[in-house]
């Protein structure tokens, strides 16, 4: 019996027949059948040159119900070559699923015997093209994957069966499931921002369902600022941690009845500057002094700081003033302090998506090629943030977040060579995100060119150059997206802020915030109040030869400055 005559020959099943309905047409060139992996090969004309194997695409193959691949009996005087010899169909639809059925070795594949075509090459070839077009192919989009994933978990599907049956690792899975729930009012604004969700982004919207002024910001920062929705995320949830720290300071302030202003009063004295001046002074026992009060600096939003308004009580008073002449620079390009704030939170709420897209990235078994090059100049060069940190990196919880091994020696003795390329670009990448976030509060300051931080400006564009540049192109739809603080810095342009493209901002006087200065101009400085409420000349940081700004950013306008002999500014 020919091959052609077993494939019309029908399969017995002990299993009921069930009677065809009247109108069902049971076509006689077509059999699916369960066929043997060695006896399938490769259609000769398949015109696909990369099989783009994926380890998700691998593993969904392993699933017990398969899309079936379209087979067609090889002639019976084709001459085969080596390795074709148990070859008996070629598959002309589904090359992809049988080079990946081969790659893990599965024993048999799910195939659509069609006997029609077997002698009409010219349209399978038409085929190839029909079956693989994007005009025609068209894939569910994240909010689709993500319903039909949470439906069927909603209808008994464990997480363990869709994880086997699509390739997803857990993480993925519960993603899914997560942006599966949205409710219909969020998941339909959400498809309104003109923004390709991914699957994971979705599942963080969770958090804001059915909070429309949420989501209304989120959209600001995607469509006006350039975000991703990762980072618009993390910039809203900021936010509301902020306003909720401040919220919670406000109240805290009230039931111990110290009056809020908006500013600090003209003479007023923080507490802190008192308590230094002041031999015996106590902030704790300042409750019952009429001139307590506290105000909240842009800066700072949840942290208030405390003044006495009338110092003199404690036996503090401003000696006499003298008055200095205005500076020579009139007019400089720094940033204005509105965008000082907005980078400020825009580049540590950008350290918080990069380090966890980088847990994910050192996570993998195989490392991409631009890794060990990275690794040997780093070694070599040893950058200033390499080199302050990378011999106690491993002693940072930045360490165990980036997912260092818990024991180091068990974690050697099984990794292969990709994996153990990827441990050794571990401690780096902590030493990186340490200097750049973690190591002091100035850290703050890394995106500012020519304010200190413990990693520079240039040394951070490097980071993220080798992560965005050079890891980009190697990792394709899972390349790291950076934030717009994070994009200026990789091109080397000024961060002018989080401002819409229809309200440019222009760079303008820097009006930081006067105690954020003391500590920009000067790295040993401690969190101090303003120079011009209490500080001596002595504790007059002096122009920072490496910054833009003037040492005293409010007498930009040319205006005199009064101070008093001990570096208060006169009322």
């Amino acid at each position: 019996m020919s091959i052609t005559d077993q494939a019309r020959e029908p399969s017995g099943s002990d299993s009921e027949t069930v009677e065809p309905d009247a109108d069902l047409e049971l076509p006689e060139d077509f059999r699916l059948a369960r066929i043997p992996v060695r006896q399938l090969g490769h259609f000769p004309d398949n015109v696909r040159e990369d099989y783009h194997l994926t380890q998700e695409f691998c593993a969904s193959l392993k699933a017990q119900l398969q899309v079936p691949v379209t087979v067609i009996p090889i002639p019976a005087d084709y001459q085969r070559g080596e390795g074709e010899e148990e070859h008996r169909w070629w598959v002309v639809k589904g090359n992809r699923r049988l080079e990946g059925a081969i790659t893990i070795k599965l024993p048999k594949l799910l195939c659509l015997i069609d006997l029609t075509k077997a002698e009409d090459k010219a349209s399978l070839l038409v085929d190839q093209v029909v079956e693989n077009d994007d005009d025609f192919r068209i894939g569910l989009t994240p909010f689709e994957q993500s319903r039909a994933l949470f439906m069927a978990h909603q209808l008994g599907a464990t997480r363990t069966e869709i994880r086997k049956r699509t390739g997803r690792t857990r993480e993925e899975v519960a993603q899914a499931i997560a942006a599966g729930k949205l409710s219909e009012r969020t998941r339909r604004r959400a498809q309104a921002m003109e923004y390709a969700w991914t699957l994971d982004e979705l599942a963080l919207l969770e958090e804001f369902d059915g909070d429309q002024e949420a989501l209304a910001r989120i959209d600001s920062f995607i469509s006006s600022w350039g975000h991703s929705g990762r980072h618009a995320i993390e910039r809203v949830r900021r936010e509301r941690q902020e306003a909720a720290a401040h919220d919670r300071a406000l109240a805290d302030l009230a039931a111990a009845g110290i009056p809020v202003t908006e500013d600090e009063p003209a003479g007023a004295v923080r507490l802190s500057r008192l308590a230094t001046r002041m031999e015996g002074f106590d902030p704790e026992q300042h409750t019952d002094c009429p001139g307590r009060g506290a105000f909240f600096s842009s800066f700072r939003p949840e942290q208030p700081e405390l003044y006495c308004s009338t110092p003199e009580r404690h036996g503090y008073t401003p000696p006499p003033a003298i008055t200095l002449p205005p500076p020579a620079k009139t007019e400089h390009d720094g940033p204005s302090r509105k965008v000082v704030v907005q980078g400020n939170r825009a580049w540590m709420a950008a350290a918080t998506v990069r380090q966890e897209w980088l847990a994910t990235l050192l996570a993998r078994k195989s490392a991409p090629k631009p890794v060990a090059r990275f690794i040997t100049r780093m070694l070599n060069d040893m950058p200033a943030p390499v080199r302050d940190k990378l011999g106690s990196a491993a002693l940072s919880t930045l360490y165990g977040k980036l997912g260092g091994p818990a024991d180091l020696e068990a974690a050697l003795a099984t990794a292969a060579a990709g994996r153990l390329t990827m441990l050794q670009l571990l401690p780096i990448a902590v030493a990186w995100e340490y200097q750049m976030s973690q190591a002091s509060a100035e850290c703050k300051n890394t995106w500012r060119e020519g304010r200190y931080s413990p990693c520079s400006t240039a040394d951070a564009a490097a980071w993220l150059r080798f992560l965005v540049n050079e890891l980009g192109p190697e990792l394709g739809e899972k390349a790291y997206v950076p934030a717009p603080i994070e994009q200026a810095l990789i091109d080397g342009v000024p961060y002018l802020g989080d401002t819409p493209a229809t309200e440019p901002v222009t760079p303008g006087p820097d009006d930081d915030d006067p105690a954020d200065s003391a500590v920009d101009q000067n790295p040993a400085a401690d969190d101090a109040p303003a120079p011009e409420h209490g500080a001596t000349t002595a504790d007059i940081p002096e122009h920072d030869a490496t910054s833009s700004e003037p040492a005293d950013p409010g007498a930009a306008d040319g205006t005199e400055t009064v101070i008093a002999d001990d570096g208060l500014q006169a009322a």
